[in-house]
């Protein structure tokens, strides 16, 4: 049995494809925060969850594209959205391939223009912070969360509805 390995893949942003001029991203690292508690009566310490860390996605760009550019400073915290799309698929006979979205909105915190060289590609890189992130494999969601509503959706289950609503936010 061999790895699904991602054989292709496309950004979107604000849904334009980015096709041919994206070169690379990074996707949202998901993260939680913790704190070692050694309390009394414990034999020795546990990591207390206390939420998730924020999330951040980038991606490079060989041109310095305007679309990208027209959308710096745009009002709201969650105003852009970002598609990651990819076909990965096992190098097994007849291996299905599978399709996998992650979708993000954000804006942009830095678009940076690097250095321009005369016979080399000019880049430009964009950082943005996240306050929405799904993961879907095949259409099915595996992973939702959303910063700003508390929730966070893992196969079909809100982790933190108990939460919300021992706060008053949900019935």
């Amino acid at each position: 049995m061999l790895p699904k390995l991602i054989k292709t893949w496309n950004v979107v942003v604000d849904g334009r494809s980015l096709a041919g001029v994206a070169e690379d991203l990074t996707l949202p690292e998901l993260t939680r925060v913790t704190e070692s508690l050694r309390n009394a009566g414990m034999l020795g310490p546990v990591e207390g969850d206390l939420g998730l860390e924020g999330l951040s996605l980038s991606f490079t760009l060989t041109e310095f594209n305007e679309d990208i550019l027209r959308a710096w400073g745009l009002f709201g915290a969650g105003n852009i959205p970002v598609r990651f799309l990819a076909a990965a698929r096992a190098d097994d006979a007849e291996a299905p391939t599978d399709a996998i979205e992650v979708s993000v909105r954000g804006r942009w915190k830095k678009i940076s223009h690097g250095t321009v060289k005369g016979g080399e590609v000019a880049k430009m890189t964009v950082e943005v912070p996240c306050t929405y992130y799904r993961y879907r494999l095949n259409g099915d969601t595996v992973i939702e969360i959303d910063l700003i509503a508390g929730t966070e959706i893992v196969d079909g289950v809100d982790r933190q509805a108990d939460m919300r609503r021992a706060i008053g936010l949900v019935s």
